[in-house]
């Protein structure tokens, strides 16, 4: 029978996978402390709770292909989609495809918005299930991100348009937690 190698942390004997959710665990309670409560506490990005509103450096966009980079599944959930919006996020599915990431995106009919064109687009992903709503007034905007020890979302205003990705004025916030 296998063991799991012990090390000592605080005069204690723990597992490397238990040090390392510790570890996991302060740095986003960390980053949770410095985004709401303390901005001068120092503290690594990589968690750190921010306001994403396409602004020079950093957009939308951008946000989401980082995170796509180092997930193990995604999750889309948005009203509305437009051939721009999801060809600014074809390579980087198709990059998923071949590593074998699988995604669900969940959008809707509501306003009559979406095009042909641009479902027949989403179902040619292998990798993605798409599913289609008729909820009236169905209108949320959030993407979710599965990494190895922690999850990510983005919640706001943004529908996957290449306008709402990359130029409107959008309020979304982008979060990580350790549950779903």
């Amino acid at each position: 029978e296998a063991r799991t190698p012990l090390i000592i942390s605080g005069g204690k004997f723990e597992s490397k996978e238990v040090v390392k959710l510790d570890q996991l665990i302060r740095k986003m309670k960390n980053s949770l402390h410095k985004g709401f409560i303390d901005k001068s506490n120092p503290v690594s990005g990589q968690f750190k709770p921010k306001l994403l509103s396409n602004k020079a450096h950093e957009n939308v966009l951008s946000t989401l292909l980082q995170e796509m980079k180092t997930c193990q599944t995604f999750t889309f959930s948005v009203a509305f989609i437009t051939e721009g919006g999801l060809a600014t996020l074809k390579t980087m599915l198709l990059d998923l495809q071949l590593k074998g990431i699988k995604g669900r995106i969940m959008t809707s009919t509501f306003l009559n918005f979406n095009q042909p064109k641009m479902f027949k687009e989403l179902l040619k992903l292998d990798n993605v299930e798409v599913r289609l709503t008729g909820v009236k007034g169905f209108h949320s905007k959030g993407y979710i991100f599965e990494h190895k020890d922690y999850y990510s979302l983005i919640v706001g205003s943004s529908n996957l348009t290449d306008s709402a990705l990359k130029a409107n004025y959008e309020w979304n916030i982008y979060l990580t937690s350790l549950e779903d």
